[in-house]
């Protein structure tokens, strides 16, 4: 969906809505693939990416720049929307000890550092540096990273992270793991115990598959595009 758009002589520009209703792919928006035509020209946005994580609803203004936009209507193709699969076939990595006795780990193609990590009593928070040198697209789901006590008990993250972390090639981000004591008089003062992160479902390599590009009509208001 299209709305707020702008226009003058020398520029216009809309805001996109795009929502995903999938729970099983991610979005992706690559703005510079779309087109927008006008007067028998063609232009091209220069915008970030865009994406819109799964059940999740994003914003992207898209901006033309030109100088002869005083037009009746103009044509918008939006092509460039990818989905992208975040539940494919997981990577197996293991089991990462707190405290840490190595300060980085491999798992595919995936390198991943720690840069700081807290233990407290009741709350253990760990910091990776991730980068992704693959040939598709990296997926980290944090929400699936679990702390395991060393009873064997689990905890799922303190803050549900709904949101997967997308890495192009030769791209890294931080990546923030958060987790409470489980309960109340159990013996887990996380300060002095050894602690695991259990990292299944946890990275995912995919492919970006092409959505159908769509077409949009725009008829100009020139009493509020002057």
């Amino acid at each position: 969906m299209a709305k707020s758009g702008v226009s003058n002589k020398e520029m216009t520009k809309f805001n996109l809505k795009i929502t995903n209703n999938s729970a099983d792919y991610l979005l992706l928006f690559k703005p510079e693939e779309s087109t927008l035509k006008a007067n028998g020209k063609e232009y091209k946005p220069k915008e970030k990416w865009l994406e819109v994580p799964p059940t999740e609803t994003e914003h992207k203004v898209v901006n033309f720049e030109g100088s002869d936009f005083f037009i009746p209507s103009y044509t918008y193709e939006m092509d460039g929307l990818y989905k992208v699969s975040v539940t494919n076939q997981a990577i197996t990595t293991p089991d990462f000890q707190l405290p840490a006795s190595v300060n980085e780990f491999k798992t595919g193609n995936f390198t991943c550092t720690i840069v700081d990590y807290k233990k407290e009593t009741d709350k253990t928070t760990a910091k990776f540096d991730c980068h992704y040198t693959g040939d598709k697209i990296g997926i980290v789901n944090p929400g699936n990273a679990a702390m395991k006590l060393p009873d064997g008990t689990e905890i799922a993250n303190a803050k549900t992270i709904k949101a997967p972390i997308v890495l192009m090639k030769g791209e890294s981000k931080k990546i923030t793991l958060t987790w409470n004591r489980v309960e109340e008089g159990k013996n887990t003062d996380m300060q002095k115990i050894k602690l695991f992160i259990v990292r299944r479902n946890t990275f995912v390599e995919s492919n970006a598959v092409k959505i159908k590009p769509a077409t949009l009509e725009f008829k100009i208001d020139e009493a509020k595009s002057k």
